[in-house]
């Protein structure tokens, strides 16, 4: 090879490692293992498999809700009503199930309430021109309303089928494995594919950046948004139906938070308000150091409440990190 073709290849993995440096999934790939280590070797009980049980079912609703509604996101479409649409669909699932006998019967129409939860929030922003932002602070706001009056009482005594839907365990070369955990390893599995090959989801990218160029290009916004926002109903209405399933029980407390804690977690890993960039393994790193940071607070003994202002402080922290970046680029390119 010639010098001058050696320092093009030399360049050209500088270039490449550069880019694998600035990437926010790489920072935070390191910040998850050095938090992993720490918590391995000052608490006892971290790394125990007892633990990582606990921690991987404590991220299951989160990741199942993250994916969808990450790729709405990335469209530029928040969605603060998936903690609020899980629990009224999965309270309404109950009561069908209880006045029924039928398990079935109340899964379905749990996932179709979902699916008409969502739909709502992209009537909205697509034909009444509500900002996404407002738009799902108020069905935020109205479902959870419904969600405490329909669920004054707790709902419970379900047949003992439906008890299948959240409690099955898999034996894996000896180890058990919760049903929950394959849920939601499936759900990020299929958002992997769908997101890098399945144009029409890829298609949020181009949607997230610039709506008029990609409107110009012949996508359909309009199309994509109901989708987008019906999925992500039917997947919060189904988390909400497996953890009733787990727990035995639908009350008016399920979901609550839930929606602040994802967003947190997208926007941490590599999502923007804006739009147009993330990625699904960002999505996935971010809602696991939520998980941990949680799991962490519990093992050591700290106050759990101090988990909202420890949220609270990484979502300032994210936006804040996301505007600057924003204003580096738009130098770079001036």
């Amino acid at each position: 090879m010639s010098r001058q073709g050696a320092e093009s290849t030399l360049q050209i993995k500088k270039s490449g490692f550069k880019k694998c440096m600035e990437a926010r999934e790489f920072t935070l790939a390191v910040l998850l293992l050095a938090i992993i280590v720490l918590l391995s070797v000052t608490t006892r009980d971290f790394a125990n498999p007892a633990n990582v049980r606990v921690l991987l079912l404590g991220m299951t609703s989160d990741l199942i809700i993250a994916v969808p509604m990450g790729i709405s996101l990335i469209a530029g479409n928040i969605d603060f009503s998936v903690g609020s649409t899980m629990g009224l669909a999965s309270v309404l699932g109950g009561m069908i199930i209880n006045a029924t006998g039928n398990a079935v019967a109340g899964i379905v129409a749990a996932l179709l309430i979902g699916a008409v939860l969502g739909i709502i929030n992209a009537v909205m922003i697509c034909h009444l021109h509500v900002t996404p932002l407002v738009a799902t602070l108020g069905t935020w706001m109205a479902y959870k309303g419904l969600q405490k009056v329909i669920a004054a009482n707790a709902i419970a005594n379900f047949p003992q089928d439906f008890f299948a839907l959240g409690r099955t365990e898999f034996n894996f070369f000896g180890v058990s494995v919760p049903i929950s955990i394959i849920y939601m390893l499936a759900v990020f599995a299929v958002g992997i594919f769908v997101l890098k090959k399945v144009n029409f989801f890829h298609n949020a990218y181009f949607i997230g950046s610039n709506k008029d160029s990609a409107r110009l290009a012949g996508i359909n916004i309009t199309k994509f948004t109901y989708v987008s926002y019906m999925i992500t109903g039917i997947l919060a209405a189904f988390a909400g139906m497996v953890l009733v399933s787990r727990l035995g029980t639908a009350s008016q407390t399920i979901g609550s938070g839930l929606e602040f804690r994802i967003v947190v977690a997208l926007l941490v890993g590599g999502l923007s308000m804006d739009g147009g960039e993330g990625s699904m393994i960002g999505i996935g790193m971010g809602v696991l150091l939520m998980q941990i940071i949680s799991n962490a607070l519990v093992l050591t003994g700290i106050n759990p409440n101090y988990s909202e202002v420890i949220i609270g402080a990484i979502l300032v922290l994210s936006v804040g990190i996301d505007q600057i970046n924003k204003r580096r680029r738009a130098k770079a390119h001036a």
